[in-house]
C-alpha cells in the first residue's frame, strides 16, 4: 500500500481499474420513466392539474380596466410587463357564476397559445406537481360536467386521482374567444 501511495498516478489507474471492474455488477434501469409536470389549481371547490407545458406564467392578479360591452366572466384588461392581457375569470365562463374577488388566493394562470393571450383566474395555486407519464390514466375522476371538455386525461397515483384540465383546449373554443354581448 505505501508504494502506492508514493505514486499518487499509479493509484488514481488502480483506482479507475476498480471502478471500472465493480461498475458492471450494478444494476442498470434499462426503461427510463418520462416525467410529468403540472401546476395543482382549484376551481370551485375541485382540484386541477394544468400541464406546466400550457402555463405560460402565474402570477397573482394585477389590476383590471374593465371593458364595456364584455360577457360578465372577461374581467378586462390587464398590464402586464408593458403587455395588455385579457383576464377572464374561468370560474364564470364555465359555471356562469363568477369568483368573488380575493387576490390573496387567486391567481392567474397565463395563456400563449396560437394568437390567444389571456390571463385565466382560479381560486388558487396550490403548487406544482410531478408524476411518471406511467401514472397517466383517460379514466377521470368526478367532476362537473361543465369541465369535461376542457379534460385531458387524469393522473391517479396514490391515493390522488386528478383531471388534467388543458387550457389549450379552453383557447380553441370559440365559445371563451367571443367576449363581447
Amino acid at each position: 500500500m505505501s508504494a502506492v501511495l508514493q505514486n499518487p498516478f499509479e493509484y488514481l489507474q488502480l483506482l479507475a481499474r476498480k471502478g471500472e471492474e465493480l461498475a458492471g455488477k450494478l444494476p442498470t434501469q434499462s426503461v427510463q420513466k418520462e416525467a410529468w409536470k403540472g401546476v395543482l389549481f382549484g376551481l370551485r371547490g375541485q382540484q386541477l392539474l394544468a400541464p406546466m407545458s400550457q402555463v405560460a406564467e402565474i402570477v397573482t392578479p394585477p389590476p383590471v380596466t374593465r371593458i364595456p360591452g364584455v360577457k360578465s366572466w372577461a374581467c378586462g384588461m390587464a398590464n402586464m410587463r408593458g403587455n395588455l392581457l385579457p383576464v377572464m375569470d374561468l370560474q364564470g365562463f364555465l359555471f356562469g357564476e363568477n369568483l368573488p374577488r380575493d387576490s390573496r388566493r387567486q391567481r392567474l394562470l397565463v395563456v400563449n397559445y396560437q394568437g390567444v393571450y389571456a390571463g385565466l383566474v382560479v381560486e388558487s395555486v396550490q403548487g406544482m406537481k410531478h408524476y411518471w407519464t406511467d401514472d397517466r390514466v383517460m379514466e377521470l375522476p368526478e367532476v362537473d360536467p361543465a369541465l369535461r371538455p376542457y379534460l385531458d386525461g387524469a393522473f391517479h397515483a396514490g391515493q390522488e386521482h386528478l383531471a388534467v384540465f388543458s387550457p389549450w383546449r379552453l383557447a380553441q373554443d370559440e365559445r371563451f374567444l367571443n367576449v363581447s354581448t
